[in-house]
């Protein structure tokens, strides 16, 4: 082979079943486990159907005698609507019959922080390489190695400033102070915040590499804000449950809303963890597990939700209490995406984040007490203290300092 090149799938992956060749035996027979595969999990026809023909499509062309490339399976989707290649690669890949592509490898905030890196000038594409080096604990001086997951927060951070001083510089070695009060001043504060701990991060490994001569972040700092929660506007959650759309949002609202629930602690909820006879929800949490007992709007919203899961997806494996059409037949069993949780949101007008503010704000105020908030809303003794204060200023230390 001189040169790996790639199919172009576009003449191929449009049309029906008709332009797609004869399967062979072995084709023919993956094809039927796939199908049964399908209707053992329940999956609905639309979806079941579109992820056959692009099995289909795959087979015809290059059959079953040998693992096909990632890529290629990838590729089909470019040019189909729907084309359920999730399910396929998992279903292919457990019958051993996909060859991995080498740019997919590593987790998803890797590949994040190298395709936004690749997107810079050469220069400055490498000097942010040399950060991430230091930050995975492999530069010059041994150092804690950070998740690609958090390389990636602090990347987002610095993504709009990066890209305003590539219309003027060609290195990082010619940014000084003055560019850097400039990038903070921009910002509003809480952002001012998290962007310079990014820019002391990215400079300080720079310097410690010797790609720069000076830092010029050395000694900077903003002050330290206090932010005290506030109550959301009555007018905007009047009517909220009512409003979500659908028994799945319907119930995740009540959680956060009613009960205060952390949004991962939602999503993460277990089938089992539901109680309906006795009106109890286990919640699982670091250091105990935290029993919810369900108010009697909650119970029906929660019961609602059972009979639509029930509907929809009664053969899913998934074992948690939220699926939705992708996680239903995800064979790796997640919890709905943090897409399917902010969409709700979103059309609400309101954060998951805000709205659970508000409910522990709220129980601060019959309360006062923090060791309660702490134990109900698995928060520690500093926010719950923060929330106390906010909701009796009265209680705050007026005394000289």
């Amino acid at each position: 082979m001189l040169f790996d090149a790639r199919r172009n799938w576009r003449c191929f992956a449009v049309g029906s079943s008709r332009t797609v060749p004869t399967l062979t035996p072995a084709a023919e027979a993956l094809l039927e486990e796939f199908e049964r595969h399908a209707r053992k999990h329940g999956w609905n026809a639309s979806p079941r159907n579109s992820a056959a023909m692009t099995l289909r499509i795959l087979l015809g062309w290059l059959g079953a005698e040998a693992p096909i490339h990632e890529a290629d399976i990838r590729a089909v989707a470019d040019h189909r609507r729907n084309a359920g290649i999730r399910r396929v690669l998992q279903f292919l890949d457990g019958h051993g019959m996909v060859i991995p592509d080498p740019a997919r490898r590593g987790e998803a905030p890797e590949r994040a922080v190298e395709q936004r890196i690749a997107a810079l000038p050469d220069a400055i594409a490498e000097e942010m390489r040399c950060w991430v080096r230091v930050l995975r604990g492999e530069g010059r001086r041994p150092h804690p190695q950070f998740p690609f997951a958090t390389i990636r927060s602090y990347l987002n951070c610095l993504r709009p400033e990066l890209a305003a001083w590539t219309e003027h510089v060609t290195s990082l070695r010619e940014i000084t102070r003055d560019d850097i009060e400039a990038s903070l001043d921009r910002q509003p504060p809480v952002t001012a915040r998290n962007l310079l701990s990014a820019l002391h991060s990215l400079f300080r490994a720079l310097k410690q590499e010797r790609v720069i001569f000076r830092d010029p972040t050395r000694g900077m700092s903003l002050p330290t804000m206090r932010r005290l929660p506030a109550p959301i506007p009555t007018d905007r959650l009047h009517g909220l449950i009512d409003r979500a759309e659908g028994p799945m949002a319907k119930l995740v609202v009540a959680l956060i809303a009613i009960h205060g629930l952390h949004i991962q602690e939602t999503t993460h909820v277990l089938l089992e963890d539901l109680d309906l006879p006795t009106g109890r929800l286990l919640v699982r949490r670091d250091t105990h597990h935290h029993t919810v007992y369900l108010d009697e709007l909650t119970h029906a919203l929660a019961g609602n939700w059972l009979h639509e899961r029930r509907r929809l997806w009664s053969r899913t494996s998934n074992p948690h209490l939220l699926v939705s059409q992708v996680t239903s037949a995800d064979t790796t069993l997640p919890p709905v995406s943090h897409h399917v949780t902010d969409t709700i949101f979103v059309r609400l007008g309101l954060t998951a984040s805000q709205l659970r503010r508000d409910r522990i704000l709220d129980e601060a105020a019959h309360t006062a007490d923090p060791v309660h908030l702490m134990r109900v809303f698995g928060i520690s003794a500093k926010t719950s203290m923060t929330y106390v204060q906010a909701a009796h200023p009265e209680r705050r230390s007026t005394g000289p300092r």
